[in-house]
C-alpha cells in the first residue's frame, strides 16, 4: 500500500512538474548577414531576440535560435512559432523549404517575418506567405523608401500591449499585398509625397501605390497581425527593422516581442513582454561604417569621382584617369554615410589608346573582385539583373555594391593612355541614403591595408573583402 501510494504521489510530481513548466519552444532563423555595417544585421537581431525572450521577459519560453536554415529537421520539433529575419525576395531563405514549413504551419505553428523577410517573389511562394502570415511585399505593387514615420494611434490588441504613439525613421516598406480577411492592421501611418519620387519600378513606385497614397491618402499598414482560418495558426508581419538600431526603440522592440509571444499562442503580458533597454549595446556593436578611402588616400588615386547621390544630375560621374604605363588598375567603390542600397555601376567602362582605339574593359578578365553585398558582375547588377541608371539600361559595364575593390592586371605591353567610365548608382534598389564614391587607383599598395589583402576573409565584414565575391566572368567564388 505505502510502495503504491508513494509512486502515485511520484507520478503525479512528474506529471506536475512537465506540464507546469514545460516550455513554449520558439524557433529563430537568421538570413546571412548583408550591407556591411549596422543594416541588415540578422544574427546579431536574432541573438538580442532570444536572450530578451529567455533572459529578460519572466517567461516560460525556449527561444532557439539557428544561424541560416537548420540542417537537422528536428530543430522545428514542437516548436509553437517561427521568427525570420533575413534577407528577402528570390534569396529568401523559406523558399528551398516551402513544404517543409507548409507542413507546420497546417499543425497552427504561427509565422513571423521582420522586414526584407516580408518580401517573396509573387506566385506559390507568395501565395504561401498570404496563408500563412496574412499579407507579404509584393514588387510592382508595395514600395521600399525610407521615412520617418508617426504612429499617432495603436490599436487594441494583444500585440500592441505595453506599445505607446511612437515615431520612428527606418525603411518602411508599405502597400502591402494583403488577405481580404482576418488581417488587423498594427502600425499605420500616412508616408509622405516624397516617399514616390522615384521611377516605377518593382520596389520604387507603381500606379497602384500613387493613387493609395497620394489621391486616396490612405494610410499604410506596416505592421499587422493576422489570424488563420479556423484558427489554424497566426502570423505577423513587420517591414521595419533594416537599421539594427531599431531594436532599441523600446516601443519598436516590444511590439515584435509580444508578436513572437502571441504567434506562439501564449497569452501577452498585460504591459508587454519585458526586455531591456538598448540591447544593440549588448547585441551587435559594430564600429560605424567607416569610408573606404579616406581623404589622406584619394590624393593617391589616378582619378575619382564626387560623392554620387541621388542629388547627382542623372545618378551618374564620369571619370576619366591617365593610366600610360600602369600595370594594374583598381576599380574602387566607396560607400559615403549609411552603407546601405549603395548599388552602383561602372558604365561603358573602356581603355583607350593613343591613337583613340577604345577596348571595353569587360572584354578582359579581372584578377580579383569584390562586393559588400550581391556579387560583382559583368553586364549585370549587384544581383545579376540588366543594369540600369537613372531609368536608362547601361550598354555594357560591371555591376557591384559598396564596398568594392575589383582589379584588373592589364595586358604586358599595352598601349592604353587612358581609362574612362561612367559611375552611377543602379536603379535595382535607389534611395535618399545611397551614397558612393570611385576612386581609381594603380598600385594596391596605395589602398588601406584591409582592401590590400587578396585572399582576405573575415569573419564579419569589414570595409573592404577581396576575392569573395565573383561574376562569371573571372574572379573566385
Amino acid at each position: 500500500m505505502i510502495r503504491k501510494t508513494f509512486l502515485h504521489i511520484l507520478g503525479f510530481l512528474t506529471l506536475f512538474s512537465t506540464t507546469t513548466y514545460a516550455k513554449t519552444k520558439i524557433s529563430i532563423i537568421a538570413g546571412r548577414d548583408s550591407h556591411g555595417s549596422n543594416a541588415h544585421n540578422w544574427s546579431d537581431g536574432v541573438d538580442l531576440l532570444a536572450n530578451a525572450l529567455n533572459k529578460e521577459s519572466g517567461l516560460a519560453v525556449e527561444a532557439k535560435v539557428s544561424k541560416l536554415w537548420p540542417k537537422d529537421p528536428k530543430f522545428f520539433d514542437d516548436t509553437k512559432t517561427i521568427v525570420i529575419l533575413s534577407d528577402g525576395g528570390g534569396r529568401h531563405p523559406v523558399i528551398p523549404h516551402l513544404d517543409q514549413v507548409g507542413k507546420l504551419m497546417d499543425k497552427g505553428v504561427g509565422f513571423v517575418c521582420v522586414h526584407y523577410a516580408v518580401e517573396v517573389p509573387k506566385g506559390d511562394t507568395g501565395e504561401a506567405f498570404l496563408n500563412w502570415m496574412g499579407g507579404y511585399f509584393e514588387t510592382h505593387w508595395s514600395v521600399n523608401p525610407h521615412w520617418t514615420a508617426d504612429f499617432k494611434l495603436i490599436p487594441g490588441h494583444p500585440t500592441t500591449n505595453g506599445v505607446k504613439p511612437f515615431q520612428h525613421n527606418d525603411e518602411w516598406y508599405y502597400h502591402m499585398r494583403f488577405q481580404p480577411e482576418g488581417v488587423t492592421p498594427i502600425l499605420s501611418a500616412l508616408p509622405p509625397a516624397d516617399t514616390l519620387n522615384r521611377k516605377d519600378g518593382p520596389h520604387s513606385a507603381n500606379p497602384h501605390v500613387r493613387k493609395a497614397v497620394l489621391e486616396r491618402k490612405e494610410k499604410q499598414h506596416v505592421a499587422w497581425a493576422y489570424q488563420r482560418p479556423n484558427n489554424k495558426g497566426r502570423g505577423f508581419g513587420i517591414t521595419g527593422a533594416h537599421y539594427h538600431s531599431s531594436w532599441d526603440n523600446d516601443n519598436f522592440r516590444t511590439l515584435v516581442l509580444n508578436a513572437v509571444v502571441w504567434t506562439a499562442g501564449l497569452e501577452v503580458p498585460k504591459d508587454g513582454v519585458k526586455s531591456l533597454q538598448n540591447p544593440t549595446k549588448r547585441f551587435g556593436v559594430k564600429p560605424a561604417a567607416t569610408p573606404l578611402v579616406g581623404t589622406a588616400k584619394l590624393k593617391d588615386a589616378l582619378a575619382s569621382t564626387k560623392t554620387i547621390t541621388t542629388k547627382t544630375p542623372g545618378n551618374a560621374a564620369n571619370l576619366s584617369a591617365n593610366i600610360k604605363g600602369k600595370k594594374d588598375l583598381f576599380l574602387v567603390i566607396d560607400s559615403v554615410g549609411a552603407h546601405t542600397c549603395d548599388w552602383a555601376n561602372w558604365a561603358e567602362p573602356r581603355l583607350i589608346d593613343a591613337d583613340g582605339k577604345v577596348t571595353k574593359l569587360t572584354d578582359l578578365k579581372w584578377k580579383s573582385a569584390s562586393a559588400g553585398w550581391g556579387g560583382v558582375n559583368v553586364n549585370g547588377n549587384a544581383q545579376k539583373k540588366p543594369m540600369k541608371i537613372d531609368g536608362k539600361p547601361v550598354e555594357y559595364g560591371i555591376g557591384t555594391h559598396a564596398s568594392s575593390v575589383i582589379h584588373y592586371q592589364l595586358p604586358k605591353g599595352h598601349k592604353f593612355v587612358k581609362f574612362e567610365s561612367r559611375v552611377g548608382l543602379d536603379d535595382g534598389t535607389v534611395t535618399s541614403d545611397s551614397s558612393v564614391q570611385a576612386p581609381v587607383y594603380a598600385r594596391s599598395s596605395l589602398l588601406p591595408r584591409a582592401c590590400a589583402r587578396p585572399g582576405h576573409r573575415p569573419t564579419r565584414l569589414v570595409t573592404c573583402v577581396v576575392n569573395v565575391h565573383s561574376s562569371s566572368r573571372g574572379g573566385e567564388r
